[in-house]
């Protein structure tokens, strides 16, 4: 990496510097980053992402009408990926809004749009996927819960290691 902005990175490859927008900046000299190009007819751009799952969450934004690269990178810089699909998958349009340039409508347009497609990427708490079978999330899933938000509940949780599934769960339920 060459340089550092609020919201791009300059990085090398083969003696070329290349200005990547990125939601979080990498810690760190070296960096591998997934990228998306944009070609428009005035400009070319790259956004960068740590993870392919976070760049397919990316993607799947700007499919949705009336959500541009910039307006994605937004959401993806104010909330983690798994916050954002957690965000989708239970409707919760206040979270996506308080991205900057994403109003209410956007929210919601994005919601009915991707809700029934975020089963399709597999996204957890910093990469980390709590497993479907593990009985807090079971538990969660009688009460109501879709899969992504048991998981983003039981991130507030303590690990299955470090507690009983009863003291996983109250701590998850406190949390919602």
């Amino acid at each position: 990496m060459i340089s550092r902005s609020a919201d791009h990175l300059v990085v090398e490859a083969a003696g070329i510097g290349y200005k990547v927008f990125v939601p979080r900046h990498p810690a760190g000299d070296e960096v591998l980053l997934h990228t998306h190009h944009v070609v428009r007819e005035d400009a070319q751009l790259l956004f960068g992402f740590e993870t392919r799952e976070e760049l397919a969450l990316f993607e799947m934004l700007i499919s949705v009408s009336g959500v541009g690269p910039k307006a994605a990178l937004a959401i993806l810089s104010v909330s983690r990926p798994a916050d954002v699909a957690a965000a989708i998958s239970a409707g919760d349009a206040a979270t996506l809004a308080k991205a900057p340039g994403v109003g209410k409508k956007t929210a919601e347009r994005l919601i009915v749009d991707l809700r029934s497609k975020m089963g399709r990427i597999d996204i957890g708490p910093d990469g980390a996927e709590i497993p479907d079978g593990d009985e807090a999330v079971t538990a969660l899933r009688t009460l109501g819960y879709t899969v992504a938000e048991a998981q983003a509940a039981l991130r507030a949780a303590p690990p299955a290691s470090k507690a009983t599934t009863e003291q996983r769960l109250a701590a998850a339920l406190r949390a919602r």
